[in-house]
């Protein structure tokens, strides 16, 4: 009745394979986005471990986890990088914003109605640019579409699958819990199993909405 000829031990070994997997494709995120001094390698490096990934969930994987993605990070640079400007352009106007609100706010104002709302957006629109930029990952995991479809696909795929949406924010709010209680775990998978889940999440709507015009045929 197992699956594996030698039982549980086999099954346990499997896992441990798997982990160690994990870890090795979070090595190569850090280091892949470290060698794109951070701003040019962020992104790149989050496709190239989503594809992998992809594979190693699917059995695929193989022993060339490593030449796998390198090839996937060396392809992909340039066109994910132009994906991910407006990412970091988003990113970079909400931080100025986070920086210069509460300066100019005063006591007056810090208790007003209108800061807790200007407050309530900023985190709003965070949360979703979040969203965005993870599907963004998948879908340039899946697809090699122009940075205008893409960010199209990203901004309203969690609009119009509010399943796929709630489940994906709610994995990226679990995820920040726990590192944030064991940061000793952030350093082993940090990265690489919220792109595994996030992956799976958005890879299986794109699968859905892939098969929607067969099935509707």
């Amino acid at each position: 009745m197992n699956d594996s000829p030698l039982g549980w031990a086999g099954r346990v070994m499997e896992w441990l394979g798997f982990a160690a997997r994990l870890v090795l494709v979070n090595v190569l995120f850090v280091a892949g986005t470290l060698a794109g001094l951070v701003v040019f390698g962020l992104f790149p490096a989050a496709v190239a471990a989503t594809t992998v990934l992809a594979r190693l969930r699917s059995g695929g994987a193989g022993e060339h986890l490593v030449r796998d993605f390198v090839t996937v990070y060396r392809f992909q640079f340039w066109h994910v990088n132009r994906v991910g400007s407006i990412f970091w352009l988003a990113g970079v106007v909400l931080f100025l914003n986070y920086l210069t609100l509460p300066g100019r706010a005063g006591a007056a104002m810090l208790s007003s109605p209108i800061y807790s709302v200007l407050l309530l957006l900023a985190a709003v629109v965070g949360v979703g640019m979040m969203m965005a930029a993870a599907t963004a990952v998948a879908v340039c995991s899946r697809y090699r579409d122009s940075a205008t479809r893409t960010w199209r696909t990203a901004f309203m795929l969690p609009l119009v699958s509010p399943v796929m949406g709630i489940s994906l924010l709610m994995s990226l709010v679990a995820f920040a819990v726990v590192f944030s209680g064991m940061t000793v775990l952030v350093p082993l998978v940090g990265a690489s199993v919220p792109l595994l889940i996030s992956g799976w999440l958005v890879g299986r709507r794109l699968e859905g909405l892939e098969t929607a015009p067969s099935t509707m045929a």
